[in-house]
């Protein structure tokens, strides 16, 4: 039997922190004039039905999902909770339906001064960062809380277990579901944040726009005696005036024979004509990631600059021409490889691409030799990407939606700046 010393015990009547805790109450009548969700609750409540369904296959009576600032996009998923402190969140479903949510991701003490009031789940219980934590009291953690959710979810003998779960998991399970077997079950969400649901595919589309607000402003800044800086002001300007939470990544902006390392930090350095400038940007809009490329020329392109940048625009084109449900990926690169080849860049393609969503990096990945086949309401990005070394990068990246019949891209930026 658990004692009150336990890290596992029960987290009631015991206090949060030892001062200052929760003066603004947050439950969940209280949150609710300051929701700012991308869906209504039928979205997430159509998650956890589907999540359910998964665990009902895979034999699994609970789910213990863990994330943090390194990897939030699973808990973003499923509560829209984001993580502005740096902290741990868990969230524990059962497979009736049930979904319990804890966060020691707060700061001031204070649940609604981080974001708690934007999580969907009813039944949430924060517990204070333990850095805020002072003195001899025993405050509550959130291994507390998701002890008490598992021991609420009834007879627990099958858990599944979600992102990075440290070994104290493991521990807290066998001490509060005795005999209870763990599996993990990170498939089940890949599985389900592969497909984009109609509404999904809206959020993203205008996540395009703000990366195409940027995309626009970074190119048409592009002159001789301009800086890199000056490029990656004025694309991020763009972006947070077009509506983005912030930028999806460090934005990376190179010039001249820097272009030929595609991902590097802007610095001081000014253009010079003739030079290829190319810009990676994206912004993140209601929890969805943009990830897009443009490049361009300061001034006139040579015969071989505009060679460059069109062979790659022909790749895009034709391979997104052949994309479709039901096309295996690795038949689709052999298309964009066989082009490289007859025009001579063979050795410059990196022929890559990548879902997206709540991440950066979804299901599927787009690579040679993948089996997968494209299945609608997936959504990616396509970059396949000729890099010349001390030469410069050409990259047409968008994001592309798998329909019914073929694919729909979701950018409307040009994607010729010359």
């Amino acid at each position: 039997m658990t004692t009150t010393e336990s890290p596992f015990s029960t987290a009631v009547g015991r206090p949060e922190m030892p001062y200052g805790w929760g003066r603004v109450p947050y439950a969940y009548e209280d949150r609710l004039p300051w929701r700012n969700l991308p869906f209504p609750d039928e979205e997430y409540e159509a998650r956890i039905a589907r999540l359910n369904e998964l665990m009902r296959e895979a034999e699994l009576d609970c789910v213990v999902l863990w994330g943090d600032r390194a990897d939030g996009s699973n808990i973003r998923y499923l509560t829209n909770f984001e993580d502005f402190y740096g902290g741990q969140t868990i969230v524990v479903i059962s497979v009736d339906g049930k979904v319990g949510m804890t966060t020691n991701a707060v700061m001031h003490g204070e649940p609604m001064h981080s974001g708690i009031q934007d999580a969907w789940p009813r039944d949430i219980r924060c517990a204070a960062a333990p850095r805020t934590v002072t003195g001899s009291a025993s405050a509550v953690t959130v291994l507390n809380h998701v002890a008490d959710f598992i021991r609420e979810a009834g007879s627990v003998t099958a858990v599944g277990l979600v992102g990075p779960t440290p070994t104290v998991i493991d521990d807290l399970i066998a001490d509060v579901a005795p005999g209870a077997s763990t599996a993990r079950a990170d498939d089940l969400l890949a599985r389900m944040r592969t497909l984009k649901s109609p509404l999904e595919v809206e959020v993203m589309r205008k996540a395009c726009s703000i990366a195409d607000a940027g995309l626009i402003a970074g190119m048409g800044a592009v002159a001789p005696g301009v800086t890199e800086f000056d490029i990656a002001a004025e694309a991020n300007y763009a972006m947070f005036k077009a509506g983005a939470e912030h930028p999806s990544f460090p934005i990376a902006v190179v010039t001249g024979e820097r272009s030929g390392f595609k991902h590097m930090a802007p610095t001081a350095e000014p253009i010079k004509g003739g030079d290829l400038v190319y810009i990676d940007l994206g912004g993140r809009y209601m929890g969805y990631y943009s990830d897009c490329s443009r490049q361009t020329v300061a001034g006139e392109p040579s015969p071989e600059q505009l060679r460059l940048m069109e062979t790659q625009i022909d790749i895009v084109e034709a391979v997104m021409a052949a994309a479709k449900p039901g096309v295996a990926i690795g038949d689709l690169a052999k298309i964009g490889v066989g082009m490289a080849e007859e025009t001579g860049y063979a050795e410059n393609l990196y022929f890559r691409g990548h879902g997206i969503g709540c991440h950066t990096h979804d299901r599927p990945s787009i690579a040679p030799g993948n089996p997968v086949e494209l299945e609608a309401g997936m959504v990616f990005c396509f970059e396949p990407m000729l890099v010349k070394f001390r030469f410069g990068t050409a990259c047409w990246e968008d994001i592309w939606h798998v329909t019914p019949s073929g694919v729909e891209r979701l950018n409307e930026a040009p994607y010729r700046f010359w």
